[in-house]
């Protein structure tokens, strides 16, 4: 259906003069009715996800998560119609294309020798609704006359594609040649007309010609037409064109300037495709809304609601249920390698352990019989020889050798893994404290205050421990002239605490400074994060007390 499908009279009487208002308000009814019994039928829209060729129809719809595209078919039902997805667009999108005022230059014989299209699309910047409305946009152009050319024509057309529609309109063309120095040096054509002598006609052609028309200005001041087109076919286009030979004077190279002044709109009829790749996750609205030949909304359309689901590895879920994996996995595999390390460290004092115990016998088995071998050969040749000195020297080696075999006795013991308790500790020291007196005919008092756990210790704590309380009692029987020793072994909070008390001398200022032992003995109870401490008594004597944590 055409908006403007009459033929009007361009020139001829009085009575049938049309002026350019009359025609633009026929246009302007006849373009809205169209829009209007055009926009009964609603506009309707298929979605078709990514390559399946089956449509979604409805208001709501929801589309699979991950989808990588969607084309949205529109069938509109009115001349065009503008389109925008709602959550993603901002402004309106509309389908168009080129209409062109198009200059040819021919030859002798008729064919075509050069083509020039001066195109244009959309809405020029004046553009009001109307043609009567809108300002005309100036625009020049410049093109070169080929040299064997000897007429040209000048074509304004919307033979673009088939479904192109609008509304094209031009006025004041001129054409004229333009000299070296830029000056006019002959007009052509002026006001879209030719100068007298000049033949050349407007003709209508195309293949709805009747689209096209022209319109007279109300004004006689302003005497330049109007040429018209308005394009309400999707299946049809209308031209305006005009030939006039070329003068004589103008030769080859020779360079033309158009001038005109234009005011169009122009979109795209029919059905189309809009497609969008990769929506992120979210809530969408399509709407599309039907617009009148001038590009005026209808107040009709369609509009679809449509939901993009959150893909599941993006959600917030998954990367909850991720992360406690994850923890749960590290757990697992920090429980293991802690596992692990303490098996190896466990296997790794089993091993020590196996050693140790394999040294003590080594030790007990052959050197300690082969110096309790010497021990019995010295004191066998001490009761036979009856030479005053060698029968001494055989008793210097018969004590020493009783010396060594204690000494290695002592090393058995400490080496011996089945030691490795508190009890056997505290019964290693008890043997030990009251040998010692023993010998230097002292008398001795050893208590053990609830010392009844069988708790295990470390090789390296029993090692220092029963050589720190060796070191004080030798200290005390050596130094103190005491009579009398006290010891008192306890666990307080699991820290074991032995207490040493005699009542001898004391320790005077110049042993601590000459030594006793007493750096080293500091130093063997700090190995072991413990400490040690003198205290001098009121009665006479000295408290040592060594403490360490079992632990």
């Amino acid at each position: 259906m055409s908006c403007l499908n009459h033929e009007f009279p361009l020139l001829g009487s009085a009575s049938h003069l049309i002026t350019t208002r009359q025609i633009l308000l026929l246009t302007a009814v006849s373009c809205s009715l169209h829009g209007r019994l055009a926009a009964a039928e609603a506009t309707s829209v298929e979605v078709f996800v990514n390559r399946d060729q089956r449509a979604q129809r409805g208001l709501d719809l929801t589309v699979p998560a991950g989808t990588n595209d969607l084309r949205f078919f529109v069938k509109p039902r009115s001349l065009s119609v503008r389109y925008k997805l709602e959550g993603l667009d901002e402004n309106w999108s509309q389908q168009t294309d080129t209409i062109f005022l198009r200059v040819v230059f021919f030859n002798q014989k008729g064919d075509p020798i050069q083509v020039d299209p001066f195109p244009a699309s959309g809405r020029s910047a004046g553009w009001r609704k109307t043609i009567e409305d809108s300002d005309f946009t100036p625009r020049v152009e410049g093109v070169t006359v080929p040299p064997d050319a000897v007429s040209m024509s000048l074509t304004m057309t919307t033979a673009g594609p088939a479904t192109l529609v609008g509304i094209y309109a031009i006025k004041d063309i001129r054409v004229s040649s333009m000299g070296k120095s830029g000056a006019t040096t002959k007009v052509l054509m002026s006001d879209s007309r030719f100068p007298e002598g000049t033949k050349g006609v407007w003709n209508k052609s195309g293949t709805h010609a009747s689209m096209a028309s022209k319109l007279e200005p109300d004004d006689q001041k302003d005497s330049s037409p109007i040429l018209l087109i308005v394009d309400d076919d999707i299946n049809a286009h209308a031209d305006w064109v005009t030939r006039f030979q070329i003068p004589p004077d103008i030769a080859g190279r020779e360079t033309l300037e158009i001038r005109w002044k234009e005011a169009y709109f122009t979109g795209l009829g029919g059905n189309f495709t809009a497609i969008y790749e990769r929506l992120p996750a979210g809530k969408y609205r399509f709407v599309v809304e039907d617009l009148s030949l001038t590009g005026e909304p209808l107040q009709s359309g369609t509009a679809i609601s449509l939901v993009v689901p959150r893909v599941f590895w993006k959600s917030f879920w998954f990367w909850g249920a991720t992360a406690l994996v994850l923890g749960l996995i590290s757990i697992l595999i920090g429980r293991y390698l802690i596992r692990r390390k303490i098996r190896l460290h466990l296997e790794q004092e089993r091993m020590i352990s196996e050693e140790r115990r394999r040294i003590a016998l080594d030790l007990h088995d052959d050197i300690g019989t082969r110096v309790s071998h010497i021990s019995l050969v010295a004191s066998h040749a001490d009761n036979t020889i009856q030479h005053e000195e060698a029968s001494k020297a055989f008793g210097q080696i018969s004590s020493m050798s009783r010396d060594l075999i204690g000494a290695l006795s002592e090393s058995v013991w400490m080496l011996n893994p089945n030691n490795d308790d508190l009890e056997s500790l505290v019964d290693f020291l008890y043997r030990l404290v009251n040998e010692l007196c023993r010998l230097k005919n002292i008398r001795c008092r050893v208590d053990a205050v609830f010392i009844t756990e069988n708790q295990t210790i470390r090789y390296e704590f029993r090692h220092n421990v029963s050589l720190a309380v060796k070191e004080c009692v030798n200290n005390v029987l050596k130094h103190s002239h005491a009579t009398e020793l006290d010891m008192k072994i306890e666990l307080e909070k699991n820290v074991l605490v032995i207490s040493i008390t005699d009542n001898g001398i004391g320790i005077s200022e110049e042993s601590r400074r000459t030594g006793l032992g007493l750096d080293s003995l500091k130093c063997r109870m700090k190995s072991i994060c413990g400490n040690c401490t003198f205290e001098h008594l009121a009665e006479g004597g000295l408290r040592i007390v060594l403490t360490a944590p079992v632990a």
